[in-house]
């Protein structure tokens, strides 16, 4: 079963990676901006399709790998949940090496053939987008967080059923595999963890509502249209995320409180619905971002562009920019969105809720 619905996992994933060129804006490829006028550049499109190629081809292949050691392997459960992720982030790792790889090529040819040299770099933006925003309102995210607070006191008013021995961990088959003598604190602290990553999405969806509204400066309406509704669905998937991980850490708590609930392998199909839920909801996410986002049948005839921020990210990846008062900025390879790591907001919503996990993770050792 483990094997099975890890399979799902990595397919899902794989497609995940070799559609990402497809997924993300035509005037963004490999991270580096194309003006409107050159997004129809014979080179781009060859280096996409290799791209999909290579990683589909290589993914495949990891894939029949790890079906032909993950018998060899058997029963040992740990060097299977070992080999399972080994080769998930191989493939992963082949997928951002030629990520890399494709990236300093188009960088190179943007400059060699001087991509937007003649042309007047505007933004634009429009005053009346913030009032047809249709992020989910702040309630949405506080619910959760009221739950793992109720879990908290709820775990303190039955401490003395918990046994001395508090699990800490669970492996590949939803047993769990490491335990610490019960204190007050080590009996909360999945709840208080809970809470904090609660908190910690609550702060990203808020500052995304914050964020600005990228325009297309040559189409408009359109790109707008796509930025409210991207908006939309990625405020749904981060709620998605917070309520499943809440359902999930809620039953594993319980199970330390009633420990008949993990007997056997009871709790391996809340995992494997987790992942899948959390994975298939990304997959739909890509899926709508690729409907939304702006098709060009042609190269834009124009004297404009849009400005050009490659400065402002490192790699293509990482995104500092002073300027922009954005916490989160969408991705420009991969799909949902990023920190503004020059926005110093952006370290207390993401940093500050991670020190406090890392503490908790450090005193319940």
């Amino acid at each position: 079963m483990l094997l099975g619905i890890f399979t799902i996992l990595y397919m899902m994933t794989l497609a995940m990676q070799v559609f990402v060129p497809f997924i993300v804006r035509e005037t963004i490829v490999f991270g580096v901006s194309v003006p409107e006028q050159h997004v129809k550049h014979s080179a781009l499109a060859v280096a996409k399709k290799r791209y999909a190629q290579i990683v589909g081809l290589c993914g495949v292949l990891i894939l029949i790998i790890m079906f032909v050691l993950y018998g060899m392997l058997a029963p040992s459960e740990s060097a299977q949940g070992i080999l399972l992720l080994s080769c998930l982030f191989g493939m992963l790792a082949v997928s951002m090496v030629l990520y890399w790889f494709n990236h300093q090529k188009i960088m190179k040819l943007k400059i060699r053939e001087q991509w937007g040299m003649h042309l007047k770099q505007m933004r634009a933006v429009d005053l009346t987008a913030r009032s047809r925003d249709e992020i989910l309102p702040w309630p949405f995210y506080v619910v959760p967080i009221v739950g793992s607070i109720y879990l908290v006191v709820f775990t303190l008013l039955h401490y003395d059923q918990i046994p001395n021995a508090v699990a800490v961990h669970w492996g590949p088959s939803g047993a769990a595999d490491a335990w610490q003598e019960k204190t007050y604190f080590t009996a909360i602290a999945l709840p208080v963890v809970m809470l904090m990553m609660q908190c910690m999405m609550w702060g990203t969806a808020d500052s995304l509502k914050r964020s600005a509204i990228r325009l297309s400066v040559n189409r408009q309406q359109e790109s707008l249209e796509s930025e409210l509704k991207a908006r939309k669905f990625m405020s749904w998937n981060i709620a998605l995320v917070s309520y499943s991980l809440t359902g999930l850490l809620t039953i594993l708590q319980l199970s330390n409180i009633y420990p008949e609930m993990a007997e056997g392998k009871r709790l391996l199909p809340f995992f494997m619905a987790f992942i899948v839920l959390i994975t298939g909801s990304v997959l739909v996410y890509a899926w709508k971002k690729r409907q939304l986002r702006l098709k060009y049948k042609d190269n834009v005839v124009s004297e404009i562009m849009d400005v050009d921020e490659d400065r402002y990210w490192k790699g293509g990846l990482i995104y500092i920019n002073r300027q922009d008062p954005s916490v989160f900025v969408e991705k420009r390879f991969g799909v949902g969105w990023t920190m503004n790591f020059a926005n110093p907001r952006g370290y207390i919503v993401i940093g500050l809720p991670f020190l406090l996990l890392l503490l908790v993770s450090i005193f319940s050792l």
